[in-house]
């Protein structure tokens, strides 16, 4: 064969195979022209520990959300590959740091933890260091004064359940006189976020209902009978509990032990009326309410929420049913939000990002339609949560149903908290 034929066969052979390479994703030539950069989120959740039958459904639902998504995001017609760091913190505020430092190490620009707890502690550690946090819980402490360093993705507690209790007392309560109500509280940050002096006057003084003494229990309590022993007893007409899913089940069992129910209206905060608690509180579950702030409703499995419905097929792929646990948007929403403002940051600064930018996003990010609830009011003017109304749920025939519309945060109790949608002192 004659020298240049050969090279030519040769030169032939060679672009065959690199086009081959491409094709099968041969990584050192494939991988270059796939991703325009790359950006790492830590997450850090409770796969395990006192909280773990809310939240790893959440847990769960963070992985799957990246997967869902092939683990990249796309602006401006460029490809950035998502490094999803999703670590166990064992409900140890402890081991929350550490992971922290270990995202700081891996270089996130933003980092999500799914407690209260893991919030407060966080907190500092995100301004130091020019992080915002997300995070999945709500006190006093962690939202005031606002900060570009941290967020939440929902409603406040006490302002939701102001908001169920009000609903309750108008469509619900028959009885005459005044509507007894008692408030048992996790003995926690979580729980006790809740106990303000507004969240009182606002019950006795706008709704008019009488307040029982507060009851509180521990983190790892398995028995509420003597909280609610004091309150049957003090002839409560509805009592209302901040917890998790597992502490509700409790409840709802003891109660019906003890004969309370049905005729003591049981009420809980997001996070509790769910598939999980069904499980753990059998048929004492049936006639209970809880409240809700997303489009949950298996009716809204629909196209006219197609935010929703990509929600849900992941669920489905990746859970094996369409309806796996409610709790599982809890770990999908956040993640929503900050694919989100990943986006708009690489929008306005170009590539690479920091955390210190993902935070002034965050910090002016304004009202989306971000097909999850009915508002989403966003973050600019100091507001932390996000939006603020609920809906409230009941269990009938052992299934989670639909009873209201949109609940609002009362006014007259943001009057007197103005700092939850970013104002006052």
């Amino acid at each position: 064969m004659e020298k240049g034929k050969i090279w030519r066969w040769m030169g032939g052979w060679g672009l065959i195979l690199v086009a081959a390479s491409v094709l099968i994703g041969y990584p050192s030539l494939a991988g270059a022209q796939q991703f325009a950069g790359e950006i790492a989120i830590g997450d850090d959740e409770e796969f395990t520990g006192a909280y773990a039958a809310t939240t790893y459904a959440q847990a769960k639902a963070a992985g799957d959300f990246w997967k869902y998504h092939n683990s990249q995001i796309t602006v401006g017609g460029k490809t950035y590959k998502i490094k999803h760091l999703l670590v166990d913190n064992k409900t140890d505020v402890s081991l929350s740091v550490s992971n922290f430092n270990r995202f700081l190490a891996e270089g996130a620009v933003i980092v999500r933890t799914d407690w209260t707890p893991g919030m407060i502690s966080l907190k500092p550690l995100g301004e130091k260091n020019k992080i915002p946090i997300f995070g999945g819980g709500f006190s006093k402490d962690a939202f005031h004064p606002p900060s570009k360093y941290l967020y939440g993705f929902q409603p406040s507690y006490p302002g939701a359940l102001c908001g169920g209790v009000k609903w309750y007392k108008e469509k619900v309560w028959k009885g005459p006189g005044k509507m007894k109500v008692g408030l048992l509280l996790w003995d926690s940050a979580y729980g006790r976020s809740s106990h303000l002096d507004s969240v009182y006057d606002y019950l006795k003084q706008d709704l008019g209902v009488e307040v029982l003494p507060t009851q509180f229990f521990p983190v790892a309590g398995k028995d509420l009978t003597p909280q609610l022993a004091r309150f049957k007893e003090q002839g409560a007409n509805l009592i209302y509990q901040q917890a998790l899913a597992a502490q509700y089940a409790i409840m709802a069992r003891d109660a019906k032990r003890l004969g309370m129910t049905p005729q003591v209206g049981l009420m809980a905060t997001f996070w509790c009326i769910s598939d999980k608690y069904l499980e753990l509180a059998k048929d004492a579950a049936e006639g209970t309410y809880g409240v809700w702030q997303w489009y949950i409703d298996p009716s809204e499995d629909s196209p006219k929420y197609p935010e929703v419905q990509k929600l849900r097929s992941a669920m489905e792929k990746y859970q094996g049913t369409r309806f796996f646990d409610v709790n599982y948007f809890n770990g999908w929403v956040p993640h929503h939000i900050i694919k989100h403002a990943l986006e708009m940051t690489i929008q306005k600064y170009g590539f690479p990002i920091t955390g210190e930018q993902v935070a002034e996003t965050l910090s002016t990010m304004p009202a989306w339609d971000w097909g999850l609830s009915r508002s989403f009011s966003g973050y600019a003017g100091g507001d932390r949560l996000g939006w603020h109304e609920v809906r409230a749920y009941q269990v009938k025939s052992g299934k989670i149903v639909l009873v209201s519309d949109w609940l609002p945060e009362p006014a007259e109790f943001l009057k007197r908290e103005p700092w939850i949608t970013g104002g006052g002192k």
